[in-house]
């Protein structure tokens, strides 16, 4: 049996990131698909993907308690880091997402990579037209959208490139072999009896 995974995310673009990089992570170990929160059956699936922390992780730990749910996280990447360090000091920077939730883990991820300078406000994207900001921060699989709800300049817009953090991808493998280990241990007791 292969160990199957569904990557969750309500965003398109969040589905194909997480895909990707999940899929990237079980190379060989299992196969994993992308799906809208709407579209998932748990039936077809031994471990659910989503952002830790996020409305989906929230809704399946209540909805879903027999099926092993992960919350990931992610770190900025280098280039990202070098963005927001390159910006004159004193700057201003709106983290944005589609949801106020979305944007403060955004932002947690800026802070944990060690940025703290220039200064941060977090807000959703119908927010950005009253945000006095210097620049905007958007998590890559955001980008997309952004462009649908602001119409201002592109270069005061910073894609935040981001990676799985390294606890996310321990605890994805060890789901996956922790499935594959029981599976394998019921067909032993099965040829046994």
């Amino acid at each position: 049996m292969v160990v199957r995974v569904c990557a969750v995310s309500p965003y398109p673009m969040s589905q194909r990131l997480l895909e990707r990089y999940v899929g990237g992570v079980l190379k060989g170990m299992a196969t994993v698909k992308a799906c809208g929160r709407d579209e998932f059956d748990p039936s077809e699936c031994d471990v659910a993907v989503v952002y830790a922390e996020s409305p989906t992780q929230k809704i399946f730990a209540r909805k879903y308690r027999e099926l092993k749910v992960i919350g990931i996280r992610f770190t900025i990447q280098a280039a990202g880091v070098r963005a927001l360090a390159h910006l004159p000091p004193g700057s201003r920077v709106g983290v944005v997402a589609d949801h106020h939730e979305c944007a403060n883990m955004l932002l947690r991820e800026i802070l944990d990579s060690g940025v703290f300078e220039p200064r941060f406000v977090s807000g959703a994207f119908s927010d950005m037209d009253s945000m006095q900001v210097d620049a905007f921060a958007v998590a890559e699989e955001m980008d997309s959208i952004l462009w649908t709800k602001y119409s201002g300049p592109r270069e005061k817009v910073i894609v935040l490139p981001r990676s799985l953090f390294p606890s996310s991808v321990a605890e994805i493998i060890s789901a996956v072999m922790h499935i594959e280990s029981q599976v394998n241990l019921d067909l032993a007791l099965k040829k046994s009896s």
